[in-house]
């Protein structure tokens, strides 16, 4: 028995939370490999209870679902630690509990049978340390990038009302070309492209992952520093296992050249992106954000995100 624990943390849009908890329940699959799997809702400071909003609606006996209640917001990094630190056992063991975990954002919308390739992908080769699934958007193939160029056309607009069917609807829209979103899952997967793939310069994503708990162990978890507004800490870690940022306390001895971790996409596990709806709001500025970000990147590493970007082989 294989043990999955998908954690997605959620700061309010309990719209776009519903919609993606309802394709993980829709397109998770078992049936290849022996999954046990869990869900874990991180709730972070969101101004409605999750558990009370979600827990009765999306109360199943196929996996078991759990929710943790942030009483303000953390930030991401915080989130993603809880997410790997979760037991469900009430004395918290000090070793993992699950042998791969998943950390999804809550504007991901689960494509049919994403789970089992990203374990297969693990299971072939132990020394892939993180694999995402593939978005559109993601620069592997030519249909992923127009998707995400019809994903921009028909965007959510935060200004306006919207429920979790309209964000579904809009599926049909964007894959429409390809006979909706199934039909474009199923396309990719018959592309036969190979189970991993690696990362390049261009291409990274922390939209949908699975990291193992041995990578974690070597290197450590998600940099929490200044947070809620966050760091970029996707890339500060793309960057930690590339060994281009080595944290002070991560040696050489510890984290030799030659036990580089692997990081990539799966061919065969495919998600929708809603395009950053996680942080859009009616009061919600971008560009300001982004300043920050930067901002507090340049204080802690001294360049610039572009310059360590350009580091990334």
């Amino acid at each position: 028995m294989i043990k999955v624990l998908i954690g997605i943390p959620v700061l309010n849009n309990i719209e776009i939370t519903r919609a993606c908890l309802q394709h993980l329940f829709k397109n998770t699959k078992t049936n290849r490999l022996n999954i046990d799997f869990s869900v874990l809702i991180i709730d972070n400071g969101s101004e409605n209870n999750i558990e009370q909003v979600f827990k009765e609606e999306f109360k199943t006996e196929i996996f078991q679902m759990y929710f943790m209640r942030n009483q303000q917001n953390l930030g991401v990094a915080p989130a993603w630690n809880q997410i790997l630190k979760f037991s469900p056992e009430k004395e918290k063991n000090t070793e993992f509990h699950y042998d791969y975990y998943v950390i999804s954002n809550n504007d991901a919308l689960f494509g049919v049978d994403w789970l089992q390739p990203l374990v297969e992908a693990m299971e072939n080769d132990d020394k892939i340390g993180w694999v995402s699934t593939m978005e559109n958007g993601s620069p592997v193939l030519n249909e992923l990038i127009k998707a995400h160029a019809l994903s921009k056309k028909y965007r959510l607009d935060p200004q306006k009302p919207y429920t979790a069917e309209i964000i579904t609807r809009g599926l049909d829209s964007i894959y429409k070309k390809w006979g909706g979103h199934d039909a474009f899952c199923q396309f990719i997967k018959n592309k036969n492209l190979p189970l991993f793939i690696p990362y390049t310069k261009e291409g990274r994503s922390a939209v949908c992952f699975m990291v193992r708990p041995t990578m974690i162990e070597q290197i450590g978890f998600f940099d929490e520093d200044y947070a809620p507004i966050g760091i970029a800490e996707d890339l500060e870690y793309f960057l930690r296992i590339e060994q281009i940022l080595i944290p002070a306390w991560l040696t050489r001895e510890k984290y030799p050249a030659e036990a580089k971790w692997k990081c990539g996409f799966c061919g065969k596990s495919i998600v929708h992106h809603n395009w950053c709806s996680t942080h859009q709001g009616p009061n919600f500025d971008g560009k300001n954000w982004g300043k920050m970000r930067e901002k507090n990147w340049k204080a802690k590493f001294g360049k610039s995100k572009k310059y360590y970007t350009s580091l990334l082989p």
